[in-house]
């Protein structure tokens, strides 16, 4: 076999590892979106405080975002991907075996540390191993496995839930944590010979924080970073949690058809990640494509957070759009690379991701502190309930974050590419 085909398998069975360990991250970090009743039977909790369960995966996930994109930039990916995979598939095993609260929010937290090297080890695996003709595309299609991934966390996974419960549930997702970790370890190399021709050099090493200083100092990146997590607080809050419940409760669906209704945001963001990559470096730019969705996904969510009544097919069809829409997001993390300099595009990445989700860790039990302190003081089933003008109250925040973002987002400086 020639130097070069070997070099493509290599190049493309690592790209392959990195986002399917972003598809099993997805499935653990919206999981708890289907074990919603379950979860506060279980531990005798609020919305408030299942809230904050659910955001102990991104209080370690935001803040790990920082070091995660300098430990990419300057020690690469095999073990660190090994490393988090492992801790995921602890996390996943102590959350299924919890009897108490607080070993339950330890495991959502080891989930957050092990997830949080997933999308910037797919960033820095398509930036590293491939040209930049198609780094836009790759990031897309990276980024629409990993929303499969979310998509599986909520309609399929709820029927894991009911047949088998929350708790072997989360074990099996555990153990398949540990095993994609031991083939992380076994096929996953750092700098062989043929990326030492492929990717040349640089002459001095990398300066971490002085990357980190350049960046902090770029106005832009703090802009650009404000619009990607007011963009994204649908995803997170809404589609990663709160939307479920939401659903059945104001739509009176079933739990299944709940979660499938969500999950088809997440099937928007397969559809629209590679076609958002597509669009702007078509024309080769991002900026445009931003200000446009983020306002056709605060109208498609307002109607859809507001209507008093839809057919099943088109709230299907509505979040679908959503999606779509909600894909544009993507393009901050594009900007965020391409306003600061290329020995810190790992950084950069990973300075606009700890924005996202230091946000989403606020967002989550925000959304259950207003369920809670609107609630009615009536209980369902022993637990907290919820009736559709409460929920609805609560979920005006994503309109809101949404026409933030867009304001944010025309304060964006870009330059045409060549």
């Amino acid at each position: 076999m020639s130097h070069s085909k070997k070099l493509n398998i290599m190049r493309w069975t690592i790209w392959v590892l990195a986002v399917a360990f972003y598809f099993y991250e997805y499935v653990l970090r919206v999981s708890p979106g289907v074990m919603v009743p379950e979860l506060m039977r279980t531990f005798n909790v609020s919305a408030a405080s299942l809230g904050t369960l659910s955001a102990f995966y991104l209080y370690a996930y935001a803040p790990m975002q920082l070091p995660v994109g300098m430990l990419m930039d300057k020690f690469g990916a095999r073990k660190l991907l090994t490393f988090a995979a492992f801790l995921c598939g602890i996390g996943g095993m102590l959350f299924g075996m919890a009897v108490h609260l607080s070993i339950a929010e330890l495991g959502r937290l080891l989930m957050g540390i092990g997830s949080s090297f997933a999308f910037i080890g797919v960033l820095y695996v398509s930036y590293h191993w491939f040209s930049g003709k198609i780094i836009a595309l790759l990031i897309g299609i990276g980024n629409s496995i990993g929303m499969l991934g979310a998509f599986a966390g909520e309609g399929p996974l709820s029927y894991s839930v009911e047949f088998f419960g929350w708790r072997i549930t989360s074990l099996s997702l555990g153990i398949y944590g540990l095993f994609l970790a031991v083939c992380m370890f076994i096929l996953i190399r750092n700098d062989p010979d043929g990326l030492k021709k492929h990717i040349p050099k640089t002459k001095e090493k990398t300066d971490t924080l002085k990357n980190l200083k350049l960046i902090c100092k770029n106005k832009q990146t703090w802009i650009n970073g404000l619009v990607a997590l007011f963009y994204y607080a649908t995803t997170v809050g809404f589609a990663g949690l709160w939307g479920i419940p939401f659903l059945e409760e104001t739509y009176k669906l079933d739990k299944h058809t709940a979660s499938f209704a969500t999950s088809m945001i997440f099937v928007g963001w397969i559809v629209g990640g590679p076609l958002m990559g597509l669009i702007s470096d078509r024309i080769k730019l991002r900026k445009p494509l931003i200000l446009i969705f983020s306002l056709v996904t605060a109208g498609l969510l307002s109607y859809v957070i507001y209507a008093s009544q839809m057919e099943t097919f088109y709230l299907f069809l509505l979040l679908f759009l959503v999606g779509i829409a909600t894909s544009a997001q993507l393009l901050t993390y594009s900007l965020a690379m391409e306003l600061n300099n290329k020995e810190a595009k790992g950084t950069a990445a990973a300075l606009t991701n700890f924005f996202v989700f230091l946000f989403g860790s606020i967002l989550q039990p925000l959304i259950g502190f207003i369920l809670d302190y609107e609630w009615s003081g009536t209980l369902l089933d022993g637990i907290p309930f919820y009736d559709p003008q409460t929920y609805r109250i609560a979920m005006s925040i994503f309109p809101i974050s949404l026409v933030l973002a867009f304001v944010f987002a025309l304060f964006l400086h870009e330059k045409k590419r060549a």
